[in-house]
């Protein structure tokens, strides 16, 4: 059992979770706005609270699904420019993509890591007709983009790999 093969594998775990919790994540911005939506209109008794919890929900829907998007290839690419290249020529380009949102993705993590962290330490809280706690969503930035770092340097090593002609199971 390689090193990378374990890595992969809790990570695909870990993705997997963090999707299923996105997906719930939708499913009840949905299912409340569909409800807000529809007392609004025929009982005139909107919920309170619905686009408070909706935009923090939102946070949680995007940022938790963003490794399982990058493992899928489901980002936009320019594929105009990659579908002609195959090999090594590829893997090169693969390589230096992965290079350069790691990078992102990294500063993304430092700094919203520590703004989550002082959010969570004075127990901050939203200023609307309900008070949801805003934290929760700050740290789920973070860890979302933690665990796309995680998978960018997967695509990364099996992106040199490939460059170096490395197969998997050499490594």
């Amino acid at each position: 059992m390689s090193g990378a093969g374990l890595f992969g594998r809790a990570l695909a775990r870990g993705r997997r979770w963090l999707a299923l919790g996105s997906n719930l994540a939708l499913l009840a911005i949905m299912l409340g706005v569909s409800v807000d939506t529809t007392l609004r209109y025929f009982a005139n008794r909107p919920i309170a609270g619905m686009l408070e919890g909706v935009e923090l929900l939102l946070v949680f829907a995007v940022f938790a699904g963003l490794a399982q998007t990058q493992a899928e290839g489901g980002n936009i690419a320019i594929e105009v420019l990659t579908e002609r290249l195959h090999g090594r020529a590829l893997a090169c380009v693969r390589a230096f993509t992965a290079l350069v949102a790691f990078a992102l993705f990294a500063t993304m993590t430092w700094a919203t890591g520590a703004y989550a962290w002082r959010s969570w330490r004075m127990g901050e809280y939203s200023a609307g007709l309900i008070a949801f706690p805003i934290y929760p969503s700050r740290c789920i930035v973070a860890i979302g983009c933690f665990v796309l770092c995680l998978q960018l340097l997967h695509t990364l090593l099996t992106a040199l790999r490939g460059l170096f002609g490395v197969r998997a199971e050499d490594a």
